[in-house]
């Protein structure tokens, strides 16, 4: 169940957010797209509120906090020219949650505007841009039938990943390539892209080289559990199978809802719009969905679904941003609102503000000022993330050193999550 307590929204006049007062005491000129630090004088009036009064906050830092612990010496987070051990990250948030637990009210507020520092994350009109995903279950079964005829694919055998950091190290290629990985396969001795979605689709390219994991109704649904990147395929019997991203084929995720703006309306578009669109006119779907070439492989998982750090995901708690150019798994406060037609007895879009952590990132989350926000499993989840397409603002938190409790995080990386 989506942890979305839609009737305790606070009132718009009394959740005067940190971001909306930003835009006053920055200035209305967009910037450009980066990581701005906020100024010690923005912080001193501005309620950090959260929608939620915190509830189901802790469990998803404590995920972090494991994240962190087994992340080891090598690991370093990066705040503009601020650089954090695993240990620092890790003793940021339990000072983050003893504050939270600690205090209430205005003096919650003060200890974390005096403890922590903020960092607008600012896509290029200045702001940032909300989606949602969810965790999708869809009918399915072990075995190819009439029913269930699109093979949900493990990773392939023959999938090569090639790190390009060593060959930046030896300068041969340039430093803007960091962080990248390159998957393709050897053909004829030479490494060559991987297929494409078009090829592994409707060509049956992997047949006999990647595992099938379990089968579903068609192309078009395995499409969207691709895009939410996990999902729960309920068998024949009642079971669930839990299936969570574990790759894929290396070529660049395209939206497939580019192609239908002359058939939907922009500010209509929606993933329930384009499923219907496709139910509806089953003679163009192959067409529509080959525009995107990039294909998801999964893995059976027993918990979940789990996000980019290997953590398990926290509905309304948990983000997906750009792993490139943020924390893994650091803190973040964000205002944006529910889709309108989302919250009972409210027609138009409802603002609320909240904290979360950056647990997981997507193939279309890029740049500065772009979240996903994970909104849980099923009906309810789907009803808010399909049509989510908000403007907001986020920002991401970290303790200042001199605030560190290092003395009471362990030196040494533990196995298991607190």
């Amino acid at each position: 169940m989506p942890l979305v307590r839609l009737m305790r929204i606070r009132s718009r006049g009394a959740l005067m957010t940190l971001a909306g007062a930003a835009v006053v005491l920055l200035g209305a000129c967009a910037p450009r797209p980066g990581l701005y630090p906020l100024p010690d004088f923005g912080l001193t009036a501005m309620p950090v509120g959260d929608d939620l009064d915190f509830d189901g906050l802790a469990p998803a830092v404590l995920q972090s906090i494991g994240y962190f612990r087994r992340a080891g010496d090598a690991a370093s987070f990066s705040y503009g020219d601020l650089t954090y051990t695993a240990r620092e990250m890790e003793a940021s948030a339990r000072l983050f949650l003893d504050i939270v637990e600690g205090f209430e009210g205005a003096a919650r507020d003060r200890a974390i505007r005096e403890k922590f520092l903020f960092f607008e994350s600012r896509n290029k009109k200045g702001g940032a841009f909300f989606t949602g995903y969810y965790e999708p279950i869809l009918a399915g079964g072990r075995e190819r039938s009439r029913e269930f005829t699109a093979p949900l694919y493990g990773v392939p055998k023959d999938l090569l990943r090639v790190d390009l950091e060593p060959y930046i190290e030896a300068g041969l290629l340039p430093v803007d390539l960091e962080n990248r990985v390159l998957r393709g396969k050897v053909a004829a001795g030479r490494v060559v892209p991987y297929d494409r979605r078009e090829e592994i689709f409707y060509e049956d390219s992997l047949e006999g080289r990647a595992v099938v994991l379990a089968w579903v109704s068609d192309h078009t649904e395995l499409s969207f559990l691709q895009i939410q990147g996990s999902g729960m395929i309920r068998l024949g019997d009642g079971s669930l199978l839990r299936v969570n991203y574990a790759d894929q084929n290396g070529l660049p995720y395209r939206a497939v809802g580019r192609v239908l703006l002359d058939r939907i309306p922009r500010e209509e578009m929606s993933l329930q719009r384009i499923r219907d669109y496709l139910l509806g006119h089953p003679e163009e779907v192959r067409d529509i969905l080959n525009y995107n070439p990039s294909y998801t492989f999964f893995r059976l998982v027993e918990e979940g679904p789990l996000g980019f750090i290997e953590v398990p995901l926290t509905p309304g708690r948990s983000v997906a941003m750009d792993h490139r150019i943020t924390p893994r798994g650091g803190l973040v406060y964000f205002e944006t609102s529910f889709p309108s037609g989302t919250v009972p007895g409210d027609a138009g879009p409802v603002p609320f503000a909240r904290f979360g952590v950056v647990q997981d990132t997507g193939g279309a989350i890029r740049g500065y000022g772009r979240a996903d926000i994970f909104w849980g499993s099923g009906d309810e989840a789907e009803t808010i993330a399909g049509p989510m397409k908000q403007e907001g603002r986020i920002f991401l938190l970290v303790a200042r050193k001199e605030h560190l409790p290092l003395e009471n995080v362990p030196d040494q990386p533990l196995e298991a999550v607190p």
